[in-house]
């Protein structure tokens, strides 16, 4: 007897559903550790950051605390990373995953794996009422823009100040910092004209102190943004990957996008 239509596609729904919501294979390495390091910044918020008691808060915290729970409920424990390092760090087996706003780029994908869990893009920050008419990009020229050492935004900006020497006008000057929080505070207390970060990280600040900051260029550089793996631990990425799958279909990861108020970051 032949199926309709309409029954064979209520079948492979739930056929779909029934294979998203199945525990994800932990592996073999995993069994008997009661523990998952994660390394991190810790220094782009609402993503990472700490509290005012000093406690790990921010939208991919809980991500990393859903992983290890759905990975047989481990214990998290947070090695602070400074961003330039974080990837040698993982390579060293200082920890399991790197946990943070890490880029899908080709020269990291070289090195590690990336599971990728949502979308970012760039944004530069300047005191209220942009005082140095910052609207464009080419702007920047002859300003001080403060970045974190490793980032894709200091990657951009260098690129940025090619095209400014190569059109004969002054090179924007970069000041590097090992923190996010470093590069913003530099802002804060008017040692830079801008702040060069993610559109995650500005919208957070210009949220926390409308009076003081606000995003002078429009966002920009689109990029996928994951969780770090080493090649060697494929199982791990297996297992992450289904995580977030299966958070996908249960709509736990749009409840948490949601929470921090950044959905439009959501996978396609």
């Amino acid at each position: 007897m032949r199926l309709t239509c309409s029954l064979a596609a209520a079948i492979s729904l739930s056929l779909a559903a029934s294979l998203a919501s199945a525990a994800p294979v932990i592996p073999d390495r995993l069994k008997d550790v009661n523990k998952l390091t994660y390394c991190s910044g810790m220094d782009s918020p609402p993503l990472a950051s700490f509290d005012a008691a000093q406690k790990p808060t921010g939208m991919i915290i809980e991500l990393g605390e859903e992983i290890a729970k759905r990975l047989g409920n481990k214990e998290v424990s947070w090695r602070v990373t400074p961003f330039s390092g974080i990837i040698p760090a993982l390579l060293a087996g200082q920890c399991d995953l790197i946990v943070d706003q890490l880029f899908d780029k080709p020269e990291r994908r070289q090195v590690i794996d990336i599971v990728n869990y949502m979308y970012s893009s760039q944004s530069v920050v300047v005191p209220k009422g942009n005082p140095k008419g910052v609207k464009a990009m080419g702007d920047l020229s002859g300003k001080k823009v403060a970045v974190l050492n490793g980032s894709t935004i200091k990657t951009l900006l260098e690129a940025e100040n090619d095209k400014l020497t190569k059109n004969g006008k002054a090179p924007m000057k970069l000041a590097v910092y090992n923190s996010d929080t470093d590069a913003f505070q530099a802002l804060r207390i008017n040692q830079v004209d801008a702040y060069g970060t993610t559109v995650e990280t500005s919208g957070y600040y210009a949220a926390m102190a409308p009076d003081m900051f606000e995003e002078a260029v429009p966002a920009f550089g689109r990029i996928l943004t994951g969780i770090g793996v080493r090649k060697d631990d494929q199982q791990m990425s297996a297992a992450v990957q289904q995580i977030i799958d299966d958070m996908r279909a249960d709509g736990s990861y749009m409840a948490l996008l949601t929470k921090w108020h950044i959905p439009g970051d959501t996978l396609d």
